[in-house]
């Protein structure tokens, strides 16, 4: 009789299967790897474009538009807060006596928001604007916009629509020559008419302040105890000349 035979059978081995084997990689693997880094390397190049162009626009609207509040053109008696208050006497004769008298029963300050439509420094110092609007009620802040000369109606019109019914907007009136420096400007009154603040709503490219409290706290003081009189015109930002009354209707004949 023959004895049975022992056979021993091997597995049959795989591609991959085993453990200590190095990790098969296609034949489009390194095709891929080359396509992301030169897909990186394009996104670092756009990135870089784009910096560089920010920069560039930034130093180009810095070299348009930052220029001193009080320029050495400019009538040098805005240097004096007191000669001011004298300057801004003949715009306040214009304004309703009945509303001026109320403000005063009621304690109300008095903001005069001074707009030119043309000047693009107008979105750096809305956020300024617009913190006093949102922090003070109707009768604890009347707020008169001062347009410039020249400024169209329908410029008035747009202006109420964006920022409602609440303030009085009312263009400079012909006849006052008013030799503002720049814009955009402003100046807070106390609730007896008095100069209390006149200047920017802030200086630098972006129309910075140290404390963005800085107005609504001349504001509770002007209600109160009262405040300045205090000009703050001296320093470099985003402003635009203040077109006078004289080259305005220059220009709205030449048109």
């Amino acid at each position: 009789m023959t004895a049975p035979s022992h056979q021993t059978h091997k597995p049959t081995q795989k591609p991959g299967d085993h453990a200590d084997s190095a990790p098969f990689h296609g034949p489009n693997s390194g095709h891929a790897t080359t396509a992301s880094s030169a897909k990186n390397v394009w996104l670092a190049v756009l990135v870089s474009i784009w910096l560089a162009a920010t920069m560039a626009g930034l130093w180009w609207f810095q070299q348009q538009n930052v220029r001193p509040f009080v320029a050495v053109t400019d009538d040098a008696r805005f240097w004096q807060a007191s000669q001011i208050n004298q300057m801004l006497q003949p715009l306040l004769l214009q304004l309703p006596s009945n509303q001026t008298a109320l403000s005063a029963a009621n304690h109300q300050v008095t903001l005069l928001h001074f707009w030119n439509p043309d000047c693009l420094c107008n979105q750096l110092s809305q956020r300024h604007f617009d913190g006093l609007i949102s922090q003070f009620k109707a009768d604890q802040l009347r707020i008169i916009v001062v347009a410039a000369p020249g400024t169209s109606d329908e410029q008035l019109q747009q202006f109420r629509q964006l920022n409602g019914s609440r303030m009085e907007v009312i263009r400079q009136p012909q006849g006052i020559d008013l030799p503002l420096p720049s814009s955009p400007a402003l100046a807070l009154l106390s609730p007896q008419g008095e100069l209390g603040y006149f200047g920017a709503y802030g200086f630098g490219a972006l129309c910075t302040v140290a404390n963005d409290d800085f107005f609504p706290n001349i504001v509770r003081e002007l209600s109160t105890k009262g405040y300045g009189p205090f000009a703050n015109v001296a320093g470099d930002g985003c402003f635009c000349a203040w077109p006078h009354a004289r080259s305005s209707a220059e220009e709205i004949t030449a048109r």
